[in-house]
């Protein structure tokens, strides 16, 4: 498997912290930067990523959001099944973290992801973290867990709603430590074909930009669309700003 990979974790405009987390291949990144960096990657499926964003307003979401991404870094994700398990298991490694750091208890992040197989892509996220894939044009695959969402599901409100609804940033579901909730966890299995452009993003990416301004930046070859991302998503607003962009050049 061959894959051109860009990726950027940043504070943004105006946080003094950065609270998200990129997974790649071989490490965790949660340190915020300047500008996209680029990397080829070649080896042997499954191959993992992930962008998690601490929750705000909680304690220790940017502990939440690195150790989920530690814990999953060398997982392999070959099922649905798989991600259910490992994901599960992520919650109980933040559950065991509080109980020895009580500072941290409640701490939570939301996830999103994508594990590349031999058989294609299975993608899932918890939360509001999205996975997106560009072909003739830009597909969202994931299911945001928010509140908005669910008015979004009942045909309530638009998909660009979303960016600006009251209610989007109350979720449904993510990894909290030192909590009994369920777990609600969206899959779903993707056929991947050579060419295609994945993108993984946190809420400081998509809900900074309209889906014709994330439409254009991903036209563009995958430098100039990392630069658009960021350029627009750290003009646009005040969360920290995280992305993975992938692009698949053979199998």
């Amino acid at each position: 498997m061959k894959l051109r990979i860009f990726y950027l974790t940043s504070r943004g405009r105006l946080r003094y912290t950065n609270e998200d987390a990129l997974l790649l291949p071989d490490r965790v990144v949660s340190a915020s930067m300047d500008a996209p960096a680029e990397e080829e990657f070649t080896g042997e499926p499954p191959v993992l990523f992930a962008v998690a964003d601490g929750m705000g307003g909680l304690p220790c979401g940017e502990v939440a959001s690195r150790l989920t991404l530690e814990y999953l870094k060398d997982r392999k994700i070959n099922s649905p099944e798989d991600i259910q398990r490992e994901l599960a298991k992520a919650k109980e490694f933040l559950d065991a973290y509080v109980e020895r750091e009580s500072r941290c208890r409640g701490m939570g992040t939301a996830v999103a992801g994508v594990s590349l197989t031999d058989r294609g892509a299975l993608v899932f996220n918890v939360g509001d973290c999205r996975v997106y894939l560009r072909r003739d044009r830009l597909l969202r695959l994931t299911e945001d867990h928010t509140e908005a969402y669910e008015l979004f599901r009942r045909g309530a409100i638009g998909e660009e709603d979303l960016r600006e609804h009251p209610l989007r940033n109350l979720l449904t579901s993510a990894l909290m430590g030192g909590y009994p909730d369920e777990l609600l966890i969206y899959t779903r299995p993707v056929d991947v074909r050579e060419g295609d452009l994945l993108l993984l993003c946190s809420d400081g990416l998509w809900g900074e930009m309209s889906l014709k301004e994330m439409e254009e930046c991903t036209s563009l070859r995958e430098e100039e669309g990392a630069e658009c991302l960021f350029r627009k998503a750290y003009g646009g607003g005040s969360d920290n700003i995280s992305f993975i962009l992938i692009r698949v050049l053979g199998g």
